[in-house]
């Protein structure tokens, strides 16, 4: 039998002893989660918690030399295939740390270049990674579960409990249901030239390297960026206030009508205050947005979009990643012709009553009456 990895060599000696795995790490003096972490190929529990494994399952001398990989330097081969990459690929520890990255990482990422510069640490506490990435908020609820699951493997790893530390005092924790890990993560890199570039993280264990893990970013579709998917007859264009037809006063129950300039809605009796365009306009959308891009959703209609790109069908927009997305994408890159189709296929109606604001000023409150989505 070949065996290829440190957890295969760990579950063969273990299996020859006739042990359990609570049994090896009782021996060990370690948990049982750091020992299936090690067995499983999971995490990495650290290299004091591996060497006792070995000596608690006598593992002779002669395939320990093969197994002291721990924290040796990358080989040329490694080397080789990282910097062989025509997009960006780093290898990182077991703490997320950069061990090497090639140069397509280091323009993507430039601070990756620095010694002890560390991804984890990046995503979930630099307001750089705030700033860059659209869908900041997925990406580190992912990242919170690959922290948490890391310390599990590794409990007393200073790096990763100071990192739990700072984002605790943040307000990044990891609840049951994250993620654990950024494989397979979709990261959408923020530009100021409006397309948003976006990319799958891969994270994967280099060949004889178990301590380490090689993060690669690989591009997806780079078109303009999301109309609830594109139709093959274009609809015609809409000219007028967004919200028409779709507001109707809480005390008669008439239509309210938009139009001047600057555009306001309007109640025909005066029952209403004018109402501000573009801020009633906002308070919906991101209402609307929200309901008709949940996270579920947004991964179908991504693959959905892929199928239909490879079919030669053009989208006007890319689908977004989440809520947020689809925001910034409405302020951004949206026509109102974009604007009005996802309105009326997301929203029957909403009614417009008087409230108090926040200020003593006169304010409105909003009821909706959604129509039922189908997503793909």
């Amino acid at each position: 039998m070949v065996i290829a990895t440190l957890g295969e060599v760990v579950a063969v000696y273990r299996a020859r002893a006739a042990l359990d795995p609570s049994h090896v790490a009782e021996r060990a003096g370690i948990s049982i989660a750091q020992y299936l972490a090690l067995e499983q190929g999971t995490a990495w529990p650290g290299t004091e918690a591996v060497e006792a494994v070995i000596d608690a399952l006598q593992i002779p001398d002669s395939h320990r030399a093969c197994l002291a990989a721990t924290g040796a330097p990358l080989d040329k081969y490694l080397q080789r295939m990282l910097h062989g990459y025509d997009i960006p690929a780093l290898i990182v520890d077991s703490t997320w740390r950069t061990v090497e990255a090639n140069a397509f990482a280091r323009t993507l990422l430039p601070d990756s270049a620095l010694p002890g510069w560390n991804l984890m640490r990046w995503v979930l506490l630099d307001d750089d990674a705030r700033r860059r990435l659209a869908n900041w908020d997925d990406v580190a609820r992912c990242f919170s579960g690959a922290l948490r699951d890391a310390i599990t493997a590794a409990p007393h790893n200073a790096e990763l409990l100071a990192i739990r530390e700072d984002a605790t005092q943040l307000g990044q924790t990891a609840g049951p249901s994250s993620r654990n890990c950024p494989d397979a993560q979709v990261f959408v890199w923020r530009t100021d030239s409006g397309a948003y570039p976006i990319s799958a993280c891969l994270v994967t264990s280099p060949s004889g390297r178990p301590d380490l893990q090689q993060v690669t970013f690989v591009p997806r579709s780079t078109q303009p960026v999301p109309v609830l998917m594109a139709a093959q007859a274009s609809p015609a264009p809409w000219y007028g206030p967004l919200l028409t037809d779709l507001l109707s006063c809480g005390l008669c129950g008439l239509l309210l009508t938009g139009g001047g300039r600057p555009t306001t809605y309007g109640c025909a009796t005066g029952c209403l205050p004018e109402l501000s365009a573009d801020d009633l306009e906002l308070r919906i959308a991101k209402e609307v947005l929200t309901r008709a891009f949940p996270a579920q959703a947004c991964r179908e209609l991504g693959i959905a979009q892929e199928i239909l790109m490879a079919d030669g069908i053009e989208l006007e927009l890319n689908v977004p990643v989440s809520p947020q997305h689809a925001l910034d994408q409405w302020q951004r890159s949206m026509t109102n012709t974009q604007r009005r189709g996802i309105l009326t296929s997301t929203l029957r109606s909403a009614t417009v009553n008087p409230a108090p604001g926040t200020d003593g000023s006169p304010g409105i409150d909003l009821a909706y009456n959604w129509r039922e989505l189908t997503h793909p």
